[in-house]
C-alpha cells in the first residue's frame, strides 16, 4: 500500500501566489484551504462593519479597521494563516514597516456568516481566534440581523437588530444598532 503525501505550503508562498483567478485561500497548518465566494449580503454586511469600526478609530484616532480578509500568520512550522472578514488592531501592535502576514492575532475578528457557514461551525471559528489572542469576536448574521458576541471566559450573547453593540473595553465609546451593520435604512 502506497501514501501520498500532501505537499505542505509556507505563508510566503500562499503570499506569492497569483491572485488573478479571483479564488481566495487560507492556509491551515499548511494544508491550502479554498475560502468559497459569499454572496451579496455578505459582501454588504463586511463593508458596513469596516465602516462602524473605521469610523470609529478615525473618530477616536484609535486602532485601525480592515476589511477584504486580511490574513495573519498564527503559527509557523506548519504554518497557519487566518483571514477573518472584518478586523480591528489596537495601537502600536503591528511594528510599523511589517510585510506580509503580521503575527498576530486581530484584537477583534468580526466573521459575517454566508449560506455555507453554521452557526457552529462560527462558535468553533471565534473560539480558534481566542486561542491565538484575539480579545472579542463579532459574528454577523445577515439573515437575521443578529451580532453573536463573544468574549473570552464569556458565554457567547446574540444581539437583534434592535439592541446596541458596544465595543466594552476594547473599543470604549463605540456603539451602533445592529441594525445599521447591516443596512442603511430601518
Amino acid at each position: 500500500m502506497t501514501t501520498t503525501r500532501q505537499k505542505l505550503i509556507t505563508a510566503d508562498e500562499l503570499l506569492a501566489m497569483p491572485r488573478g483567478d479571483g479564488r481566495r485561500y487560507e492556509l491551515i497548518r499548511g494544508v491550502l484551504v479554498e475560502k468559497m465566494p459569499t454572496g451579496d449580503p455578505h459582501r454588504v454586511a463586511v463593508g458596513r462593519f469596516d465602516t462602524a469600526l473605521g469610523n470609529y478609530s478615525d473618530a477616536n484616532d484609535y486602532g485601525s479597521a480592515g476589511a477584504g480578509e486580511p490574513g495573519y500568520r498564527l503559527e509557523r512550522g506548519p504554518d497557519t494563516v487566518r483571514a477573518p472578514d472584518v478586523v480591528w488592531i489596537a495601537p502600536g501592535r503591528i511594528p510599523e514597516g511589517t510585510r506580509g502576514f503580521p503575527e498576530l492575532a486581530p484584537d477583534l475578528a468580526v466573521e459575517i456568516k454566508s449560506p455555507s457557514n453554521s452557526n457552529a461551525e462560527l462558535a468553533a471559528k471565534a473560539w480558534m481566534w481566542f486561542s491565538y489572542g484575539s480579545r472579542q469576536v463579532w459574528v454577523g448574521d445577515p439573515g437575521a440581523v443578529t451580532v453573536r458576541l463573544f468574549r473570552p471566559g464569556m458565554e457567547p450573547v446574540t444581539l437583534h437588530e434592535d439592541d446596541i453593540l458596544d465595543g466594552g473595553d476594547l473599543l470604549p465609546g463605540f456603539s451602533s444598532p445592529v441594525w445599521r451593520l447591516f443596512r442603511r435604512h430601518r
